[in-house]
């Protein structure tokens, strides 16, 4: 069986870019209340725990990821909307992008806002979106999960506390 190939006419190249930086960004929330969701007993006694049945507000983290380290993390009460991301965007991003820059976001309604595009193409970066429901090609997805994880084991903690213990 022969295999079909397909080439592109001569004379064309293909354009291949080189990004001095690939910048990763999103955002995770945490609640106040945080617990293990396993625990370990002797045979036949059951393990207590406090947990509040009422819900708290959700705090927010919004970090970008540049190779392995953070960029620009910022904390706030409430969840996060594109007037929220823009401005972070706009004090705390933005300034540090240059012309060679890619920015990688994932496909959530905030990150599509025409004024999102604006912003980051205005520093001289590129806006990459992700395909959709692929938060393994986003390593900035791994840390927030490691940071989750961390704060059930260190419930004692602010949030705050937490993200510095992990960063």
């Amino acid at each position: 069986m022969q295999r079909e190939t397909t080439s592109l006419p001569s004379g064309t190249r293909r354009e291949t870019r080189r990004w001095e930086k690939i910048v990763y960004v999103d955002e995770c929330g945490f609640r106040a209340e945080s617990y293990r969701h396993h625990a370990y007993a002797p045979k036949g006694q059951t393990v207590l725990g406090l947990i509040s049945g009422t819900r708290t507000r959700t705090t927010t983290l919004v970090a970008a990821r540049i190779d392995s380290t953070w960029t620009a993390p910022c904390l706030f009460d409430g969840s996060c909307d594109a007037a929220c991301f823009n401005a972070w965007l706009e004090a705390f991003l933005c300034p540090r992008l240059s012309v060679s820059d890619v920015v990688v976001l994932d496909n959530a309604k905030i990150h599509k806002t025409h004024r999102t595009g604006e912003l980051i193409e205005a520093s001289g970066a590129e806006v990459l979106f992700l395909p959709p429901y692929s938060p393994d090609y986003n390593p900035i997805e791994h840390d927030f999960a490691n940071i989750k994880r961390l704060r059930e084991y260190n419930a004692d903690r602010t949030i705050d506390e937490v993200i510095n213990m992990y960063h």
